[in-house]
């Protein structure tokens, strides 16, 4: 990951991968936390539909961490000092807890097993052990809401930029417009 202090804007896949992410993370968690709203007939392809959502933040969270450590270019912090080693931890800590949720969540699926959409079964290895399962699933669930949470931070420290500090950091993140010629 390159740092130009001359570039104001992350690059376009960077900021595809950042909020492809985001909206992933959201949707999952609003998935899980609606489940009672459902009618049980329903609560089957939703939780199908949550585990394909979750393979394929995944794929987008590897080809982001490839693409941050291969070709990313990223502008300078507008940070400095204590707020910059705030940025740096809290930037850690979301790619951790994202990456504890996924791990998490694919072995939730491997406990269990799962028969999703009726088309593909996913053996489990320990379906009959409640205590696994529970524990599991409870692990899951708290690191999606930690991160969540950290999430929700992070979107406030933008929108602190952006209209207490106005230095332009929340800018940098949004796809740039074409100019008419």
């Amino acid at each position: 990951m390159l740092h130009n202090p001359d570039q104001a804007r992350y690059d376009t896949a960077s900021i595809a991968f950042h909020w492809l992410t985001a909206m992933l993370v959201l949707l999952l968690w609003l998935m899980a936390q609606s489940e009672a709203l459902l009618p049980r007939e329903w609560r089957h392809g939703m939780w199908s539909f949550h585990i394909t959502a979750g393979a394929i933040l995944v794929l987008v969270y590897c080809a982001r961490l490839l693409w941050l450590t291969s070709s990313a270019i990223r502008p300078a912090s507008v940070n400095d000092g204590a707020l910059r080693l705030a940025e740096q931890a809290a930037h850690g800590l979301l790619y951790a807890l994202l990456a504890a949720t996924l791990v998490l969540g694919i072995v939730n699926v491997a406990v269990r097993g799962w028969d999703l959409f009726g088309l593909l079964q996913i053996p489990g290895f320990a379906p009959e052990d409640r205590p696994l399962r529970r524990s599991i699933n409870g692990w899951h669930e708290l690191a999606a809401n930690v991160l969540l949470s950290l999430a929700a931070g992070h979107a406030l420290a933008a929108l602190y930029h952006q209209f207490v500090r106005r230095d332009g950091a929340l800018k940098r993140m949004w796809f740039a417009r074409r100019r008419a010629p």
